[in-house]
């Protein structure tokens, strides 16, 4: 029976010996969860010695934050869920076992600690598999979704494109008729407004559909991309440089309406990667446009370079920007297909999902680096092609 107190008596040293044999960590605690005794592989989890820590609560002991008494899982007693517990680097299930005195109260608690480190890795893993499998069915089935909305989507946007394009045509045509029914009849009124104002808002208008027809045109792209419905063909040599140029250009008023501050630059002699021009380009358009929309204001600056390491035989394309840049509890996710931080302002989510996965499929990798307050950078790697390769 348990009175509070372990002295010597010859019978003690048996059963020592006995509970220092058992591999697991086993503990006798009082009733308010001081350790009153410990084996050895209790002792050597601990690492302290064994009278160093009789006296000590089992509970503050094994938590640093100091758990409270009342919450702690050695609370836990016969019956009870055993709790899995985490100590250095292995996982436990304690279970506990009262201990009466001679009136049959409660006066201490056996506690042991079954190490179910082996468990837990497998059921992780087993976990990790499920998720797996779960992601993968999911990527399936939006797959499948995709590749139907970009069939549906297309069309329409194809029909608006041309006819909007036929109307800008039809309307310029017609402004000299208008200029002279103007000047004849003086101030004509057109769909509301004044012809001279009209005149100055319809090549706007003409342009802004052009554009939102033109960005529909590249999320349908992006999901036929994602259905693997529009893979790349790698059947050509590009001059990476070329293509970098080429965003640019294609990016340029948003650029001068982001930032004041804008470079790029070219390492001499670059060579060639083996891929496709208009996919790789994307990239180059999506990192710019992302950037200008992280900067706060146009004093913040956007610089690209492009450079070969020799060493790894790879390009190098970085694209920095001095924007808001991404929480750490984004970072990891930025490259998820349908993630985005901007969901609100048109954000779909994909265009970081489609770039990483176009540089995957040119065998590049593609890195995201980023402070936030301070801005982003996003490193590109692509394998360079030798000099004098031909394909």
């Amino acid at each position: 029976m348990l009175n509070g107190d372990i002295s010597y008596t010859p019978a003690i040293d048996i059963y020592r010996c006995a509970f220092d044999a058992i591999s697991n960590p086993v503990t006798i605690l009082d009733s308010e969860k001081k350790i009153l005794w410990c084996n050895k592989a209790m002792v050597e989890l601990i690492g302290q010695s064994l009278p160093g820590v009789i006296g000590l609560s089992i509970c503050r002991l094994l938590d640093p934050a100091g758990m409270h008494v009342e919450n702690c899982i050695f609370n836990r007693e016969k019956g009870t869920e055993p709790t899995p517990f985490s100590w250095a680097d292995r996982w436990f299930s304690i279970t506990g076992e009262p201990l009466p005195d001679d009136s049959g109260n409660v006066a201490g608690y056996v506690h042991i600690m079954n190490d179910i480190t082996e468990r837990k890795k497998t059921e992780d893993e087993l976990k990790k598999q499920h998720d797996q499998l779960l992601q993968a069915d999911k990527m399936i089935s939006l797959g499948i979704l995709a590749s139907g909305m970009a069939h549906e989507i297309n069309n329409p946007n194809n029909t608006i494109m041309l006819n909007a394009s036929v109307l800008q045509k039809a309307w310029n045509s017609i402004i000299p008729i208008l200029n002279e029914s103007s000047r004849e009849k003086g101030d004509m009124v057109v769909g509301g407004l004044k012809y001279e104002k009209m005149k100055e808002k319809m090549p706007q208008l003409f342009s802004g559909i052009l554009e939102s027809s033109k960005k529909i045109q590249r999320i349908v792209n992006d999901l036929k991309y994602f259905s693997g419905k529009d893979l790349i063909s790698l059947k050509k040599q590009v001059d990476i440089e070329s293509v970098v140029k080429s965003a640019i250009s294609l990016t340029g008023n948003m650029i001068q309406k982001s930032t004041r501050h804008f470079k790029a630059v070219y390492e001499k002699d670059l060579p060639n990667v083996m891929g496709n021009f208009q996919n790789l380009e994307q990239v180059i358009i999506n990192l710019v446009q992302n950037a200008c929309q992280a900067l706060e204001h146009p004093g913040n600056g956007i610089f690209i370079t492009v450079t070969y390491d020799r060493m790894g035989r790879e390009i190098v394309l970085t694209v920095k920007d001095e924007g808001l840049g991404i929480p750490d509890k984004d970072l990891k996710y930025i490259a998820e297909p349908f993630f985005t931080t901007r969901r609100s302002s048109g954000g779909t989510g994909l265009g970081l999902y489609m770039s990483s996965k176009i540089i995957s499929d040119h065998g590049g990798t593609i890195r995201f680096f980023s402070t936030p307050g301070k801005g982003t950078t996003v490193e590109i790697r692509l394998p360079a092609l030798a000099a004098g390769v031909l394909y």
